[in-house]
């Protein structure tokens, strides 16, 4: 159960809460035999720090792989899946449907491809050869 909030307004309302948790357990506890009480009690701090720990060896790991994936992504580095191919005649196709000679579905029907792939592939292509639009 990650916590990852650092909303100060809400230091007092988890001062309460751990307060009444802590009358709760020295309650809990009087009930019980000393010896019994103390080990309880010692296994619940050890908990207690062990989950702190633990919590903070993975916001340490969540910040270095940010900056992690930051540098790479400076450098030049893509994330994801490699775009496919395109099919053999696909700068005709993709010039015809521009121009308006062939419909989006014609045109990617004509090279293999579903309709949204061959638009996403023309739009990329489109940007590649004009980057400023």
């Amino acid at each position: 159960m990650p916590c990852v909030s650092r909303n100060p307004g809400r230091e007092d309302e988890m001062r309460d809460r751990l307060s009444a948790l802590a009358r709760e357990i020295a309650c809990g506890l009087s009930e019980l035999e000393p010896d019994s009480s103390k080990e309880l009690l010692g296994g619940f701090v050890s908990e207690l720090f062990l989950s702190l720990a633990e919590q903070s060896r993975q916001e340490e790991r969540r910040r270095k792989q940010a900056r992690g994936i930051a540098a790479a992504k400076a450098r030049g580095v893509r994330f994801g899946r490699p775009a496919p191919p395109l099919p053999e005649g696909f700068g005709e196709l993709h010039r015809a449907w521009r121009e308006g000679e062939m419909t989006l579905q014609q045109a990617a029907d004509a090279c293999g491809l579903a309709k949204s792939s061959f638009y996403t592939a023309a739009v990329r292509r489109e940007q590649a050869e004009n980057p400023a639009v």
